[in-house]
């Protein structure tokens, strides 16, 4: 694409919240890395803040070439030219002036992009405003950024109130977690290697453990946090979303419908190892999160949060799979790491030698990798097997890598639903997490942990 090139577009995206920090960090960039490889949307933002077009622009091009540093800034500039921008609230007349603009183009498929808060009262509106103004159509989609309700209940009963005016094909429940290259290479390593297949389950592997931890605390987000806590926040969705993709079986295909329903079948079957209780919980809570902005001084929020559980299927019955979360750890890192039994008889037990256990670790960030330990490097001194690591991952191929928000984008504008959520999914993560918040609220003080 040539830098004075125009978006010509028959996609428009309507974006809600166009001056929010949501959009600004990731959005943006994320459109113009499709702008770059042709697939240039036309974008209308919309927000209670008054801009014009040139205004907009400008917020627009600034954005992107501070999260692009080294992009071309005749390419930024052709990008932004074709954003506009409609003041507008959320009310049937707020957004009389967007419907105006969107109406003059009717043969275009709108997709509206809600980088807003998803609560009810919040949705219910703007679906009252979309709806009063006829601009949702059969080939009008709609996406939404986690959290996606705050308990089951509310969930529960967001999902009905979209229900009413879309299908569940027009419905896209973002989690950025399961755009991310790893998560997605997930299924490649698992189903289009006949090597690993055969061993994931309980005879073969030992242990499973998923870990988010982020190194920053929880930044101006007091009064989020404080609702919230690190289960909802991140074990909810994140943890839950990359373990349903570890243990899944294989669906039947590559259709979003076949992936959601194998998800759906784990989270079914989801439960605390052993089905004990408090055995298997954990929280903390960092030094210093009482200080800070909008926090309680006597606050009892998680901070960090550990969860022993199995999947109560002969497959996988007996295995702890531990998903946990932390702010202020010492890095910032996701992983996945999947470790095997030892074999009960080796060659080198005679010699006094313990092989160590085989284990794939897949680094969903930062460093995108994969690393397979083996033990395959015989020592003729200790007579012994030792164990060496094979790492392949997209620093070696970094023209593969893409951002999460290019990928769901992508898929948004492809009418692809496979690394979205559906509704049931959604309720099931939900159904678990209140069963594990109703244990842990009345022994939450006893429980909690400084760290």
């Amino acid at each position: 694409m040539t830098p004075t090139t125009k978006i010509h577009s028959k996609k428009e995206l309507v974006l809600f919240g166009a001056s929010g920090d949501l959009a600004r960090e990731k959005l943006y960039p994320a459109l113009f890395d499709l702008f770059l490889r042709d697939e240039g949307i036309k974008v209308t933002g919309c927000g209670r803040t008054r801009f014009t077009d040139a205004e907009f622009q400008t917020l627009v091009s600034r954005e992107v070439a501070a999260k692009r540093p080294k992009a071309d800034q005749a390419q930024i500039q052709a990008f932004a030219s074709s954003f506009r921008y409609i003041p507008s609230d959320y009310s049937v007349e707020g957004m009389r002036a967007l419907a105006e603009v969107l109406k003059k183009t009717p043969e275009r498929s709108l997709f509206f992009y809600l980088a807003i808060p998803s609560e009810y009262e919040i949705i219910a509106l703007l679906m009252e405003g979309l709806v009063g103004n006829q601009l949702l159509g059969e080939t009008s989609c709609l996406a939404l950024e986690k959290p996606f309700g705050f308990d089951f209940s509310s969930a529960k009963k967001l999902n009905t109130l979209l229900a009413k005016h879309l299908s569940e094909a027009q419905i896209y429940r973002l989690d950025h977690y399961l755009a991310k290259d790893m998560v997605r290479d997930l299924l490649a390593l698992r189903f289009a290697n006949p090597i690993f297949e055969p061993i994931w389950n309980s005879r073969f592997i030992h242990d499973i453990r998923i870990s988010i931890f982020e190194k920053e605390g929880i930044r101006k987000r007091g009064q989020y946090y404080e609702r919230s806590g690190a289960i909802r926040d991140m074990l909810q969705n994140h943890a839950l979303q990359l373990l349903a993709f570890t243990v899944m079986d294989q669906p039947q295909s590559l259709k979003p419908e076949s992936i959601h329903q194998e998800k759906i079948k784990v989270f079914r079957k989801l439960r605390l190892f052993g089905n004990e209780k408090l055995g298997n919980i954990r929280i903390g809570q960092y030094e210093g999160y009482r200080k800070e902005p909008f926090v309680a001084e006597d606050s009892l929020v998680e901070t960090k949060a550990s969860l022993r559980l199995e999947i109560d299927t002969p497959k996988w019955r007996g295995i702890p799979i531990t998903i946990e979360t932390g702010k202020k750890m010492p890095e910032r890192s996701t992983d996945i790491i999947v470790t095997f039994k030892k074999p009960e008889h080796s060659l080198w037990e005679a010699s006094g030698c313990s092989l160590a256990e085989n284990r794939i670790r897949i680094n969903v960030q930062p460093k995108n990798d994969i690393r397979l330990r083996l033990n395959s490097e015989f020592s003729t001194e200790k007579k012994c097997a030792l164990p060496t690591d094979l790492r392949f991952g997209f620093s070696d191929n970094e023209e593969l890598f893409k951002e999460p928000y290019d990928n769901a984008l992508h898929d948004f504008f492809a009418h692809d639903q496979g690394t979205f959520l559906n509704a049931e999914e959604v309720l099931m993560s939900w159904k678990l997490t209140d069963s594990i918040l109703g244990i842990i609220r009345p022994v939450r003080a006893q429980l909690l942990k400084k760290y």
